[in-house]
């Protein structure tokens, strides 16, 4: 085996690089490179992964929102059109034209008036009018033949209704139907059809870029209607959300190979679904362009980095070694040395002056030092206490802010907030609210007679009864005076009722002993109980229960009136 001549030309550039590889100058350029490389590449991934995160998050929180008001818009626009409809179909002209033995010009008055009706509401491509033997009285608007057992189940309508839609492939209709009565008896009906590529133009409406597409999807995942900018399908190939059940943004290729980020969402009305797509390249466009740019920046500051401390390594080597050996020293102990003076306001200038002062302030920043962590420790002691103290205050003043304090139920500032997120809640999930407002019928008679003691030990004793009577589910608040109101989520009309009867009855069966000394032993009180269901309008709600306890009172009290309408 052959052994290099160290003299020889490649044996002494080797033995040059090593020797400069040892120098410090090269040791910090070489640590300093790497240290930028390193946090460069880091900086990059950690960023693009931020980036997608957020993307995604942005989408897990955008999609479902574009969902929800997409399809709460969509409900609301064939309310609209139920309503216009059930509207023109009261109108008297129609009635009367509709009528055994109308005149002629009745008649012609209810032909004007649908014709009327039709240019005022040009989306309807057809209004027609229908008697009781399904037969077309009156049509304004493009020819349209409908099978006869369609025109007889159409005459059979008995209120405002929009249909699913029916037709074929190439022409798809909707029909709005309403019942046209005279004298209390429904005489006909009125119809208008209305196309589907109304429905489109309402997701056209919709704030949408070039490449996210929206998608109506009917029975058996045929696609009904779609955004302009959502490439067509017939079909919708992914399994479609159960209903209310939450939207979930996923990503997946499509039929035709294009990978999207997609959400969905089932519709109450109709049992349609509504599904949101946008190119995958698109949605995570950001963090794939931010790529290339951080890794641009990174590298210029890996050079920069590097130049400069090629610069600074050979102007502070030498100061540095003298340095280094006098620290060496101070940390064997040695204080009795001398430290050459670096002339100069630099780092190493402030360094070498620093060192000289170390060794006369090492003992005494010692014992400070101790002083100090004696301090600091007795500060904290003091200061966790104070924390303990301010903690336990804080808990009290919290809980006084929403408990009455007679009768330790929830005051009436409590229930006003609970009442706006119950509302809330309840116009998210659509599940039913109802409102009790209970009253202590002769109450101010009580006070009066027995004194005021007596009637605040009656407000206790009946807020113990309701919060034994309540659900657990159930808000129970003394909302003022004698007044008491028990908010009751997911209860309808009749539940609300039943709920308000056990109340009633609670209080009815209690005899109430010991109420003071200027009271009879052995008093009985009753209670007046109004109940409302929340309808989306939470002022009415509230006002409703109002009204139905002011009418338990006029009905001789002790009783439960639930508000005419509720359901």
């Amino acid at each position: 085996m052959s052994v290099e001549d160290p003299q020889s030309i490649p044996g002494r550039l080797r033995s040059a690089w090593q020797l400069r590889f040892v120098s410090l100058p090269t040791r910090i350029v070489v640590a300093v490179f790497s240290a930028a490389l390193v946090t460069g590449i880091a900086v990059t991934a950690i960023s693009i992964g931020s980036t997608q995160r957020l993307l995604r998050a942005k989408i897990d929180e955008r999609f479902p929102e574009l969902l929800e008001t997409t399809a709460h818009d969509l409900d609301q626009w064939y309310a609209q059109r139920s309503v216009d409809i059930a509207t023109f179909a009261w109108s008297d002209t129609l009635a009367s034209g509709l009528r055994p033995g109308a005149s002629e010009q009745e008649v012609g008055e209810a032909r004007r008036y649908l014709a009327y009706v039709q240019r005022g509401f040009p989306q309807y491509r057809r209004l027609f009018v229908l008697n009781r033997r399904a037969a077309v009285r009156w049509s304004v608007g493009s020819d349209l033949a409908l099978p006869p057992p369609l025109l007889q189940e159409l005459a059979n309508v008995e209120a405002a209704v929009v249909s699913g839609v029916v037709g074929t492939l190439d022409h798809r209709l909707q029909l709005i139907s309403a019942p046209i009565a005279s004298g209390g008896q429904q005489i006909g009906t009125l119809h208008a059809v209305l196309e589907v590529g109304s429905l489109e133009t309402q997701l056209g409406a919709r704030d949408l870029d070039d490449h996210t597409g929206l998608y109506v999807i009917g029975p058996g995942s045929t696609v009904l209607a779609h955004s302009p900018s959502a490439p067509a399908r017939l079909t919708f190939e992914r399994d479609l959300p159960a209903l209310r059940s939450a939207p979930v943004v996923e990503d997946y290729v499509t039929p035709d190979g294009a990978h999207v980020v997609g959400s969905a969402l089932r519709l109450e009305r109709f049992g349609w679904t509504l599904a949101v797509e946008q190119d995958y390249d698109v949605a995570f466009a950001p963090a794939v362009g931010g790529m290339g740019k951080v890794l641009a920046i990174n590298l210029g500051i890996v050079i920069a980095f590097g130049l400069l401390a090629l610069a600074i390594a050979r102007s502070i080597v030498r100061p540095i070694r003298a340095l280094s050996d006098s620290a060496g020293l101070i940390a064997k102990g040695e204080t009795d040395i001398e430290i050459a003076e670096v002339p100069g306001q630099d780092e190493i200038a402030v360094l070498s002056r620093a060192l000289r002062e170390m060794v006369d302030r090492l003992r005494r920043n010692q014992i400070e030092l101790q002083r100090k962590q004696d301090q600091i420790e007795r500060a904290n002691g003091e200061l966790t206490r104070a924390n303990d103290d301010l903690q336990r205050s804080n808990e009290i003043l919290e809980q006084l802010s929403f408990t009455d304090g007679l009768t330790h139920l929830h005051n009436h500032r409590y229930f006003q907030d609970r009442l706006r997120l119950e509302a809330k809640r309840a116009d998210r999930t659509h599940e039913r609210l109802a409102l009790l407002l209970i009253d202590i019928d002769n109450f101010k008679w009580l006070n009066d007679r027995y004194g005021h003691a007596a009637g605040d030990e009656v407000l206790r004793r009946v807020a113990t009864i309701l919060n034994h009577t309540a659900r657990e589910t159930d808000l129970v608040a003394r909302y003022g005076g004698e007044e008491f109101a028990l908010l009751a989520p997911r209860t309808d009309a009749k539940g609300a009722a039943q709920l308000g009867e056990r109340v009633r009855q609670a209080v009815a069966d209690v005899t109430f002993h010991g109420l003071g000394p200027n009271a009879a032993d052995g008093i009985t009180v009753t209670t007046s109980v109004g109940v409302s269901v929340y309808g989306a309008d939470l002022k009415r709600f509230f006002e409703e229960a109002d009204r139905a306890l002011y009418q338990a009172k006029r009905e001789g009290k002790d009783c439960v009136v639930l508000f005419p309408g509720s359901s």
